[in-house]
């Protein structure tokens, strides 16, 4: 699938609020409606998903309010330092907003219980002061990026199944979720649980470790059956998509964000292999291939999944980005 999926226009006049009738939207292929500017507090802002999200928006016209924890200057939108493990100070923030975009997440989740206390203070305190912020400053509209990882050990992958995940940071997201929705009284709030958003300049995940691996001639590990995990890749426009629609239609509730296009490691490192121009090398174990796989139902019922790219068209677009010269 080739160019880039229609995108719902964000931007509309500052101060109309939840509910009003001219809070109005629309749909322009290739970009959000300009205008006045939507002003939104944008967390997580030099984060791989807030990044995206802040250069779409800034390009669109809105007012961003870039929050990160140095106050890293933010092309286009007006930088303000907040450490989320602390109480915000109201006087850095403007006098109001229309929507808080909450992408931010612990940094550190690996190590167990060592970072326990870490992704407490972010995932879910820091979850709980935005959400107050988020008040204080009149937001008609909260989207809070939850995870994938809510439904460890991947059994039922419904937005209504109980959950129970095993993980400590899949149950801080899953805290932070079940704090946020009574703040559904004061806005329209939507949680997007993301699944494996990738794209360029993305460290530490499974795509740029695939393209690692290929490129370095590193074995890529496969399950007994010789395909691997079984997952949904999902682009990191495509996901940046979604958010924009849910604001601009003011979504309300949880839904699944990912692809509706399955892949497996082998498929995978074998797409990265063909763009790269070199042959993958596997090595299969006797360990099982969990299939992550979310119901994209819900979703569907709001936009059309075919805009989502193939696993194929984003990698391309990934690579292209990551090589092109400085």
């Amino acid at each position: 699938m080739g160019g880039d999926p229609p995108v719902a226009g964000l931007c509309w006049g500052q101060g109309q609020g939840r509910g009003s009738a001219n809070a109005g939207f629309s749909h322009e292929k290739g970009g959000m409606a300009t205008g006045d500017g939507m002003r939104i507090l944008l967390t997580g802002a030099t984060g791989f998903i807030g990044r995206a999200a802040m250069r779409a928006w800034t390009a669109a016209g809105c007012e961003v309010f870039a929050v990160s924890r140095s106050g890293e200057a933010a092309p286009g939108a007006r930088a303000i330092a907040w450490d989320l493990t602390q109480a915000p100070r109201l006087s850095d923030f403007p006098g109001s907003i229309d929507a808080v975009v909450h992408t931010a997440q612990s940094r550190v989740y690996r190590a167990f219980p060592d970072d326990a206390a870490q992704m407490f203070g972010v995932n879910v305190a820091g979850a709980q002061r935005l959400l107050d912020l988020g008040v204080a400053l009149g937001a008609a509209r909260f989207c809070l990026l939850s995870s994938g990882n809510v439904y460890e050990p991947y059994r039922s992958m419904h937005e209504d199944a109980f959950l129970s995940p095993d993980g400590y940071l899949g149950a801080s997201k899953l805290a932070a979720e079940v704090i946020a929705r009574p703040y559904g009284a004061a806005f329209d709030l939507s949680i997007l649980r993301l699944f494996q958003p990738y794209g360029a300049g993305q460290a530490g995940k499974l795509v740029p470790d695939l393209i690692r691996r290929v490129r370095e001639g590193v074995p890529v590990t496969l399950g007994a059956d010789g395909e691997g995990m079984r997952l949904c890749p999902t682009y990191v426009e495509d996901v940046v998509s979604v958010i924009h629609t849910a604001l601009a239609q003011g979504w309300r509730g949880v839904f699944n964000v990912a692809t509706p296009q399955e892949r497996s490691i082998r498929a995978m490192a074998s797409a990265i292999g063909r763009e790269l121009g070199r042959e993958p090398v596997f090595e299969v174990t006797a360990a099982a291939s969990p299939r992550i796989v979310p119901d994209l139902t819900r979703l569907s019922q709001k936009m059309a999944l075919s805009q989502m790219r193939p696993f194929e068209d984003g990698l391309r677009q990934t690579l292209s980005e990551t090589l092109r010269p400085a």
